[in-house]
């Protein structure tokens, strides 16, 4: 593969998020793939914090748009991204130092058609680590799916990405059930790679 292919777009939305997002953002410049670049969108963020901190991190690509939420912050990111490969992460959320590597071998060994996701380690007052194989219609009454997936931004785009009509959640839930529709499925690596903010 070529770098572009080998290229990862590490899509993260910003709300207001200016003491937690330093943890998430060195979460991915300490990853064992060098090939990516950090693509955060802040969504109208009106505290003191998050933009100062933003401005302060070398390396970044800021968008800022005024708040449109979750889906809309997420698909503004991923359209401007170079990579041939996306990953979203949360503002609050962070990942194992080789997470991105191990996501990405294991998409391109068994079908970079589909998408990759991992174990989760629930972080918060109970923190305990879920494990969920994918299974297309159990996912059409509860989502086990974590938003934090890798895709490739040719099938993100086929698809159209999440709906922003979905302001009140479940955005992920909703592309994950589209793309089941369409035989493309959810490749649970084994792993408790991702770390999620309850």
């Amino acid at each position: 593969m070529n770098k572009k292919t080998e290229l990862i777009s590490i899509i993260i939305p910003c709300y207001n998020s200016g003491r937690t997002i330093k943890r998430t953002i060195d979460s991915i410049k300490k990853q064992t793939w060098k090939e990516k670049e950090i693509i955060v969108v802040n969504d109208g963020s009106n505290d003191e914090y998050t933009l100062r901190i933003l401005l302060e991190i070398d390396g970044l690509l800021i968008i800022n748009q005024n708040n449109l939420g979750l889906s809309a912050a997420r698909n503004v990111g991923a359209h401007k991204a170079s990579g041939e490969f996306l990953f979203f992460l949360d503002s609050d959320d962070w990942i194992e130092e080789n997470a991105l590597e191990l996501m990405f071998n294991y998409l391109i060994r068994n079908g970079q058609n589909n998408y990759v996701y991992s174990d989760i380690i629930l972080e918060g007052d109970i923190r305990k680590i879920v494990k969920k194989n994918y299974n297309f219609f159990e996912q059409l009454f509860l989502n086990q799916i974590p938003y934090a997936i890798l895709i490739s931004k040719n099938t993100w785009l086929r698809n159209k990405g999440y709906d922003e009509n979905m302001i009140l959640g479940y955005e992920d839930w909703e592309f994950n059930i589209r793309l089941g529709a369409k035989n493309i499925f959810g490749l649970r690596l084994p792993l408790p790679l991702f770390h999620y903010n309850v």
